[in-house]
């Protein structure tokens, strides 16, 4: 009897649950809920458990402090010591990791040298530190885009609890910073499109990430954030020139070879970690060709999309939605913690779709997707399935289907009336 009242109180709290989750308003109850309680966990598992350790540069899980930061410090340490092009120099970065870090710190630097204009300042403080300032200053970046986008304290409050930002926090990553650019950029171009083009400019340290934004200025003859963009760019080009020298350059360019061979043919980062078209394929068994022609294909059909709505000059959060989902589609290399600015995608979406009514099914099950996301490697590791991919696919997919205008049913030629 005992237990046939616990099959039953679970089953009425899995009915009730349900019944919360089917309407728009219950389903932000239960975000709301939720972001209460996991944004101040998803803060104290960074500052403290991932933000300070038994020494220095190595935090309470055993882990290098920032993991991905540790060689954002140590190339800015090098790069502030006269020695920049080291970073592009792999055997000789990897001999600087393992001196700073140990022998379990390895990863090859694929950025441009522009990054090092970040890099550099950050290696004035202890590793530690480093962490610390760079969390900090993500967050903020990423939480005044998500005001600035949505005007409302729960969106916000919302995105923060996305497992993607507890994501880019434990690693020290920058995605948090590149995905509130991006939105700042979006929901700037049309009342200040010099201030747009210069956070799309600011961008430039992630190339794969900020060519899109460009092409859709360029597309839709945004004339002044295309300049401020491009004068961006090519400000912090010509700042780590005159900082660093021309050599970090040329090392970069010859370095580029083997960059691919790391990140696409030997996907040294692991197969599970790109969550791209191309990934997708490779993860799957595909060949390469195989990974290509898909990718060319995804890559096109997101460009097609973005500068589709933004040609239409629609909805603008729609439309910032658009450039944020469609950004990491037209990457071939996309880890899984680049895939952030989903985040703020699919809250300009809900709200899009709040003030058009409501929440379609699709959506619907999108928003509910959310919180599963934290298991998008280990999944795609246990079962060789694409979901990184198929998440930014369908997003982009939902808002597409929202923000693209319905074709008009033609009709047929009128019947003359009998006399």
């Amino acid at each position: 009897m005992g237990a046939s009242q616990g099959v039953s109180a679970s089953e009425r709290f899995a009915a009730s649950l349900r019944e919360r989750l089917a309407d728009d308003a219950g389903l932000l109850r239960f975000a709301r809920l939720a972001a209460a309680f996991l944004v101040p966990t998803i803060l104290a598992l960074a500052y403290l458990a991932f933000g300070t350790g038994p020494d220095p540069r190595h935090n309470w899980l055993g882990d290098v402090m920032g993991s991905d930061l540790a060689q954002v410090w140590v190339v800015g340490r090098t790069s502030l010591g006269g020695r920049a092009t080291e970073a592009y120099d792999l055997p000789v970065h990897l001999q600087n990791l393992a001196a700073a870090f140990g022998p379990e710190c390895r990863f090859a630097w694929h950025y441009p040298p522009v990054f090092l204009l970040a890099a550099s300042p950050l290696a004035l403080l202890s590793p530690q530190g480093a962490f610390l300032v760079w969390i900090t200053l993500s967050l903020a970046i990423f939480a005044a885009a998500l005001h600035r986008a949505t005007g409302r304290r729960d969106a916000v409050l919302i995105g923060l609890a996305h497992p993607l930002v507890l994501c880019n926090l434990a690693y020290g990553q920058n995605g948090l910073v590149t995905a509130g650019l991006l939105t700042l950029g979006a929901m700037l171009v049309d009342r200040r499109p010099w201030l747009a083009g210069l956070c799309f400019g600011l961008v430039a340290y992630k190339p794969q990430l900020a060519a899109l934004a460009p092409f859709l200025l360029l597309m839709t003859g945004r004339r002044q954030a295309l300049a401020a963009c491009l004068a961006t760019a090519l400000a912090l080009c010509l700042a780590s020139v005159v900082l660093f020298g021309l050599a970090p350059w040329q090392a970069f360019v010859a370095s580029l070879s083997e960059t691919n061979r790391i990140i696409l043919q030997e996907a040294g980062a692991g197969l599970d970690l790109n969550a791209s078209a191309f990934g997708a394929v490779r993860l799957a068994g595909g060949s390469f060709a195989a990974a290509w022609t898909l990718q060319i294909g995804a890559s096109l059909a997101a460009l097609a999309v973005a500068w589709r709505v933004w040609a239409g000059n629609g909805d603008l959060g729609l439309r910032a939605a658009t450039l944020l989902a469609a950004a990491p589609m037209v990457s071939p290399y996309v880890p899984v913690y680049d895939l952030v600015p989903l985040v703020p995608a699919t809250i300009l979406l809900a709200i899009a779709a709040h003030r058009a009514g409501g929440l379609h099914d699709r959506e619907r099950a999108l928003m509910l997707a959310a919180p599963f996301v934290a298991l998008l490697r280990p999944a795609m590791a246990a079962t060789s399935l694409p979901f990184g991919f198929l998440l930014g696919l369908a997003t982009l997919a939902c808002i597409a289907a929202r923000a693209l205008p319905r074709p008009v049913p033609r009709l047929g030629p009128a019947v003359p009336a009998k006399s």
